[in-house]
């Protein structure tokens, strides 16, 4: 069963990459790359914001962000392995999806607003001046949630493959589940070209916000 549609796995690995090489080169002080890793991610974000509303069933927010009670009830039946079988993201997964697209996209949004107090202000600082030092010490300060919430998924992942004995990095690779229940992600060619190109438009929107801010303020 199809479970993830190619826009959606594309956005996923280039946010993983995206999102390490900025904390990289935030760590090298290097400016100019970590301002384009940066806006690349606050680009994919967008993406899948929209996407959660227009892509695929199992990309949607409505098929997979859960009330509370569904998510502690999935919550115990994983403590105890029985899960069975869904395609698409678990009440679990939905919410910590959720949570990670909230923290890339919050860290992305502050960085964009952000400054270093010498050279270097953020695409969108000249925006709202008053504003870009209490984002500069936002941006530093969640770095740590960023790494937390990172552990977290990859200790999920571990979790799943040895715990519920579910391996779930070849759906996200290849598209595919053998699930049985629930939303999948298979949707036609043109739906397919129409998310690829709200993909790219997102990026570049992101990279031409780069090119036209003002050199100071």
């Amino acid at each position: 069963m199809v479970v993830w549609d190619l826009p959606l796995r594309i956005y996923h690995w280039l946010l993983m990459l995206c999102v390490i090489l900025a904390f990289i080169t935030s760590e090298w002080d290097d400016r100019s790359f970590h301002q384009f890793f940066g806006m690349s991610v606050l680009g994919l974000c967008c993406f899948r914001i929209i996407w959660g509303f227009i892509g695929s069933p199992s990309a949607k927010f409505v098929n997979f962000v859960k009330p509370p009670r569904i998510f502690f009830s999935y919550l115990i039946r994983m403590i105890k392995r029985d899960t069975g079988t869904m395609a698409g993201h678990s009440p679990v997964g939905g919410w910590a999806s959720i949570v990670l697209i909230f923290i890339t996209s919050w860290l992305a949004l502050t960085g964009s607003l952000s400054n270093d107090d010498i050279l270097f202000d953020g695409p969108f600082a000249h925006l709202l001046p008053s504003l870009s030092d209490l984002a500069s010490e936002l941006h530093e300060n969640t770095k740590l949630i960023l790494i937390g919430v990172v552990l977290m998924h990859l200790g999920a992942l571990f979790f799943y493959r040895f715990w519920l004995g579910k391996n779930l990095v070849p759906a996200m690779i290849h598209g595919s589940r053998d699930d049985k229940t629930g939303p999948g992600g298979k949707i036609s060619l043109l739906h397919t070209a129409l998310g690829l190109g709200v993909l790219v438009c997102c990026l570049a929107a992101a990279y031409f916000a780069i090119l036209i801010k003002p050199s100071f303020f």
